[in-house]
């Protein structure tokens, strides 16, 4: 059983957005738990454990990762608020935090929890695996992000990063701003 499984059979997890790093995150999760993709512009072909299913079947995951563009963010809040169970935990992919934990907290009900996080790799660069690769973990709502990254580290050897919105922007913008200086 998964540290944020409330039931002895395989978790699910319900996935918004099958771009290419929906693909990895479902590609990853499938060997541990069930996976639950909605995307309306919907591949043809799945991994195994990979199902295709409506918004409403994907919110009903008590973990919903939304894999889809910063700027969606918001819209996808306001689509999915009223699908969601009580007690689920929402999180996001996107490479800043600010913003979209602004438009979680604004859009989602105060019944979720909120969790943002950022994948300090893609997919090319996890293509052979995740293990040893970094993941910031910002939590906004909520306490089932001790038990995410627990799974986290445990199952995909992530080396999870704590971190609050405003300091992983600041961070990211120093990072980005010195290295295109440098380029």
């Amino acid at each position: 059983m998964l540290p944020f499984s409330s039931s002895s059979t395989a978790p699910r997890v319900g996935l918004i957005g099958f771009g290419a790093f929906g693909q990895l995150i479902a590609r990853n999760l499938a060997a541990h738990m069930q996976v639950v993709v909605h995307d309306p512009a919907q591949p043809p072909k799945a991994p195994a454990r990979v199902r295709f299913s409506t918004l409403e079947d994907a919110c009903s995951c008590p973990l919903v990762i939304l894999a889809v563009p910063v700027s969606s963010i918001s819209d996808v809040c306001q689509r999915i608020a009223p699908l969601l169970a009580v007690g689920a935990t929402v999180m996001d992919v996107g490479s800043v935090k600010l913003r979209p934990m602004q438009d979680m907290e604004t859009h989602l009900p105060a019944h979720v929890n909120i969790l943002g996080s950022h994948p300090l790799f893609g997919p090319q660069s996890a293509k052979d695996g995740l293990a040893g690769h970094k993941i910031a973990l910002c939590p906004q709502r909520g306490r089932t992000h001790w038990r995410i990254a627990a799974a986290l580290r445990s199952l995909f050897g992530l080396q999870v990063i704590w971190t609050t919105a405003e300091d992983h922007d600041r961070e990211v913008a120093t990072v980005q701003g010195l290295t295109h200086l440098i380029a």
